[in-house]
């Protein structure tokens, strides 16, 4: 699928030029107000690009939860349908993207502040100061939520001058420049890059709202870790079956045959016959916990089981996730 990310500077009437280019390319347009809109539908969470945007300083678990909503809904969009994504970010969430061509549309400062007066009817001295007001907004938006600015021009595959340029022929540069990158043709080829992307931000997004579900309401905790908390809520979101803990496997027992030594693996995936035990950036736990999964097997080469590091979720997801989809 296609991606094409437009950034502007207030005035530049960069709205108009990606609803042109929307059109004409028949790509889905992404706005700041429709991602609010999915966000609000979806997860029931008020978080919004226009209300959020001027708040500063935001509290920094609040950031990362905004940042990765965003991502999340985005690489939803980008596995179903072709995108113009209007700000929202999308040039630092499709960044590493093939398929994607990320433009940024500037034009003089005066020229910005006549567009203005003209669009919004507003004196000179007002159109100057709505654009000071607008970029301090968008600085705020961008480093509190993604941690960089926008300006830079290496971020970009196209700069639009647009002072120079009515809307009509900028919007033909950005069709040239897609034509040239050849968008339409990775097709299926990227793909699977854009499903790890999704599922990815998906694993940071729960992972985020989880943690902050329980530190609101520690009753939510039935797990003996949060990360299996959060690992039981990405199984569920990718319909995937499991039992938490359902059996105990005795490793030792002493001269009278009392079990010494038990394991209780966390997870038991019913569609795959598969054991998962999680485990922790704590050495001593994953030295532990590897010496009681060899020792499982060596006893019990029947079983099926895996020891998940948490950089392991997204491949563990991906496998069986499609499958149970029919992916």
């Amino acid at each position: 699928m296609a991606i094409i990310t437009i950034s502007h500077q207030y005035g530049t009437r960069g709205e108009a030029i990606a609803t042109e280019l929307a059109r004409q390319l028949g790509y889905s347009l992404v706005t700041p107000a429709k991602v609010d809109q999915i966000i609000r539908d979806r997860y029931q969470l008020d978080y919004s690009l226009s209300g959020e945007i001027g708040q500063t300083p935001r509290e920094q678990p609040t950031s990362k939860i905004f940042a990765n909503l965003i991502s999340a809904v985005l690489t939803d969009m980008a596995v179903i349908e072709d995108l113009v994504v209007l700000e929202c970010g999308g040039q630092f969430i499709f960044r590493a993207f093939p398929n994607s061509l990320h433009v940024r549309v500037v034009a003089a400062r005066d020229i910005r502040a006549h567009n203005l007066m003209q669009d919004q009817c507003v004196s000179f001295e007002q159109a100057l100061k709505d654009m000071e007001d607008q970029y301090r907004r968008t600085v705020r938006f961008l480093r509190s939520t993604f941690r960089r600015p926008s300006e830079t021009p290496e971020r970009y595959n196209l700069v639009v001058n647009a002072g120079g340029f009515e809307i009509q022929q900028a919007v033909k540069l950005i069709v040239f420049a897609a034509q040239e990158k050849r968008l339409a043709d990775f097709g299926m080829v990227s793909n699977e890059i854009t499903e790890r992307a999704r599922m990815r931000n998906q694993i940071r997004l729960v992972r985020s709202l989880t943690k902050l579900a329980i530190e609101r309401n520690q009753s939510l905790m039935q797990f003996a870790h949060p990360s299996e908390m959060v690992f039981a809520r990405l199984l569920d979101f990718y319909g995937i079956r499991w039992d938490y803990e359902p059996r105990t496997f005795p490793l030792a027992f002493d001269d009278k045959g009392n079990i010494t030594e038990a394991f209780s693996p966390d997870f038991y995936l019913l569609d795959s016959d598969l054991y998962v035990e999680l485990t922790t950036m704590k050495q001593s736990l994953v030295t532990k916990k590897n010496r009681k999964v060899r020792r499982l097997r060596e006893l019990y080469p029947e079983i099926k089981i895996t020891l998940l590091y948490q950089k392991d979720f997204e491949d563990l997801l991906f496998k069986f996730g499609n499958k149970s989809t029919g992916g």
